[in-house]
């Protein structure tokens, strides 16, 4: 059988992968449809389907991550659900959730409806917040802020400066003044640092007297010590420790430093905050618990 010409290959390619893409679409909508998946989007405020997608997880990353099934659907539920209005995913809408209920609005104070409309209200506009990487559906809310910074990191960009618009800062050794922030937020951040113990330093030195930092951790249940997984050597070279893991795509991806444990809680203390834990603990089910690291006043 004769093969299509390349300019026929060129011209079908968009549309065949528009409809796998619309095909997949559909097939996540009907999913939450049948399963009942709709609920009041914590940042947008939108009721709306949340769209699971268990492909999210590679299975390369199961493997080297010794992931069971069950906590594969776990931490596919918290890199997905996503709120089909802002395409917030389980991990922010839950930030977006400890935010509201971290800083209630009005007279009397109460919880707001969505991250969306507590950014609009006064109180929040008082706040010093900081960003490091952009948390998708959060993101969005926070710049109605007149005080909010977002920054992300890039080796190839000196600190302190910016890019294309973005601000590069490193979690270990940033450039903002002491006490600078009242909030500082992160998810899926810490592990990527080389320096667990620089970045938890840090983010204490710029947070100011009774501010907090909002993160989530990728956080395995039955881990009981956080422990480094590959360090970086004096002559700058990437050495690892155990299993070498990469987010998103086990080996493709950004190296994962730190794995965290259940003492995380304890560690944040020896740092000198306090500590809360939102949605926990990790269960086999639910691995996508909130952390809140306030210095104290």
């Amino acid at each position: 059988m004769p093969r299509p010409p390349r300019w026929l290959k060129r011209l079908l390619l968009p549309a065949w992968n528009g409809g796998h893409r619309f095909t997949r679409r559909a097939v996540d909508y009907l999913d939450a449809l049948r399963l009942r998946r709709f609920e009041r989007c914590a940042c947008c405020g939108a009721f709306a389907p949340m769209l699971y997608r268990r492909r999210i997880i590679p299975p390369r990353l199961a493997e080297l991550w010794g992931l069971s099934p069950r906590l594969v659907e776990a931490f596919a539920r918290k890199e997905s659900c996503a709120c089909a209005a802002c395409g917030a995913n389980l991990r922010a809408r839950r930030i977006a959730r400890v935010v509201l209920d971290l800083y209630p609005v009005g007279d009397p104070p109460a919880l707001a409806r969505s991250l969306s409309s507590w950014a609009e209200h006064p109180e929040p506009h008082q706040l010093r917040a900081v960003e490091v990487n952009r948390i998708d559906g959060v993101h969005e809310c926070l710049t109605k802020l007149p005080r909010f910074i977002f920054s992300d990191f890039r080796e190839d960009v000196q600190r302190g400066t910016y890019a294309h618009g973005v601000r590069n800062e490193d979690l270990c050794s940033m450039t903002f003044p002491d006490s600078s922030f009242d909030l500082i937020l992160t998810s899926e951040t810490l592990e990527h640092v080389p320096d667990l113990a620089a970045a938890l330093a840090d983010v204490r030195r710029v947070l100011a007297p009774g501010g907090r930092h909002v993160f989530t951790v990728p956080l395995l249940p039955g881990v009981d010590r956080t422990f480094a997984r590959s360090v970086v050597d004096a002559d700058g070279k990437l050495r690892h420790l155990t299993t070498p893991i990469c987010h998103p795509g086990g080996d493709v991806g950004y190296p994962v430093f730190t794995e965290f444990g259940s003492d995380l809680p304890d560690l944040l203390r020896l740092m000198g905050y306090e500590v809360e834990v939102h949605f926990g603990p990790a269960t086999e089910d639910d691995v996508a618990q909130v952390f809140v690291a306030r210095k104290p006043d």
